[in-house]
């Protein structure tokens, strides 16, 4: 009997070893999309979709963006996303602060590749400092995943005044959630996790990254901030699980960081942060969402 169990055991880890068709990762990804917020945010707040440039947008609590604004780029490795957990999240955060939120739904791979993504959120906040809506009061750009890479090249390139962001205010605070910052997967197959590997979603990523890129090498330092200068950016709230396939990564990132200077905060918590399904019950959960509603205040000046 033990020995028809090891076959078993071991048939289970090659098949969990064997590529799977492309198709699957990114049907997976963009099966669990929500373009829009759930029910319960709905129920909690105005939600207006606006298209800003060529960005579909999606407000809540526009009314309250005099109090400040909390820009969320989502993850979903560049090619798809928002998730249950991005709406969640800056619900929560939006409401804790009686503020603004908006979601810059910015457009994915494989129809559109690098740098249209960035170009899109450039676009976004280029419009809104135009219209004062960033301008008024302090906002915060806050990011899962892919979008951290995303939110990385925004702040590097208001503070060097590049481009279409050469006069926004710098966002008072940067919230990264389990930062993708190496589209090259140098890291993610380290064990720091505990886990034995990431087969899988090491494919799904590669595969992303990929898409993504297209052309453009992936250690450009606009798709891998972790090879980008990070010197005087606004402070940053850092947060990972110990489980999450980019710990590495944001351990790494966060000691560049503390090299470079700006005041960082970090926080790792057990398990997973992920946003696919919607945000994680549990205490740690709740902790790191009370961490980081104190850091929005402070941010914001509505503590």
């Amino acid at each position: 009997m033990s020995r028809i169990r090891d076959a078993a055991i071991m048939a289970g880890r090659t098949l969990r070893r064997l590529p799977l068709p492309k198709v699957f990762y990114t049907h997976t990804l963009r099966e669990a999309r929500r373009p829009m917020p759930g029910g319960g945010v709905l129920k909690r707040h105005a939600v207006d979709v606006e298209m800003i440039d060529r960005t579909r947008c999606v407000w809540l609590d526009r009314h309250h963006a005099s109090n400040g604004v909390i820009v969320h780029l989502h993850g979903g490795a560049f090619l798809s996303g928002p998730f249950p957990g991005d709406w969640g999240w800056l619900s929560r955060q939006a409401d804790a602060q009686q503020c603004a939120g908006l979601l810059v739904d910015y457009r994915t791979a494989p129809d559109h590749q690098h740098p249209v993504a960035l170009e899109d959120v450039e676009a976004v906040l280029a419009q809104l400092a135009g219209s004062g809506a960033l301008g008024e009061a302090p906002w915060v750009l806050s990011c899962h995943n892919a979008g951290a890479a995303l939110a990385l090249a925004v702040v590097r390139r208001i503070r060097d005044g590049v481009g279409p962001l050469a006069d926004i205010p710098e966002p008072a605070l940067l919230v990264l959630m389990s930062p993708w910052t190496d589209l090259e997967l140098a890291n993610t197959g380290m064990t720091e996790t505990g886990r034995r590997d990431f087969p899988q979603e090491r494919r799904l990523l590669t595969l992303a990254a990929q898409s993504y890129a297209g052309r453009t090498p992936l250690d450009d330092q606009d798709l891998s901030p972790v090879n980008a200068h990070l010197h005087d950016l606004p402070p940053i709230h850092l947060s990972v699980g110990t489980d999450d396939i980019f710990l590495t990564d944001a351990r790494v990132l966060r000691l560049q960081l503390e090299e470079a200077g700006p005041e960082v905060s970090y926080r790792e918590i057990h398990g997973r942060l992920a946003f696919l399904s919607g945000l994680r019950p549990g205490e740690e959960m709740g902790r790191l969402l009370t961490e980081q509603r104190a850091a929005i205040a402070k941010a914001l000046g509505t503590d």
